[in-house]
């Protein structure tokens, strides 16, 4: 269970280190060049930079991974269920970048995914051992 636990918060905290240098490079500098990006990859109804998007990263895929990587470090009720849903958040943000925005980043998608998945999976077997934990002292 420790190791569940440790494995998570690190995966939350690589997670949430990279979303926070990707939002603020992406908000400091909404052309996206600083990192390798470019506003023609952007379809024409977006917003015309990558601002927004730099502040969903920050917000949801940087700062909320930290804030739920202390929050099982010190054992707060719930924590492993908010890693599983921002697991499945980062997944979501890689469709929505592929379907919607139509940017194709492979190394950053797969990276992402991985991270996601890992965390929707231990999220999973979290859960499932807390509820046989119950019923077996019911």
């Amino acid at each position: 269970m420790v190791v569940r636990k440790l494995s998570t918060a690190a995966i939350l905290a690589v997670l949430g280190a990279a979303g926070l240098f990707n939002g603020v490079s992406l908000v400091t500098d909404s052309s996206g060049r600083s990192l390798g990006l470019r506003v023609d990859m952007l379809p024409s109804w977006h917003t015309w930079d990558y601002r927004y998007s730099g502040l969903f990263v920050l917000v949801f895929l940087g700062m909320l991974p930290l804030l739920c990587a202390t929050a099982l470090l010190v054992d707060i009720t719930g924590a492993s269920t908010a890693a599983g849903l921002i697991g499945a958040l980062a997944i979501g943000w890689v469709l929505w970048q592929i379907v919607v925005l139509d940017l194709w980043v492979p190394r950053a998608h797969l990276a992402l995914i991985v991270a996601g998945a890992a965390l929707v999976l231990l999220s999973g077997i979290s859960l499932r051992r807390r509820r046989s934990a119950q019923e077996t002292f019911k």
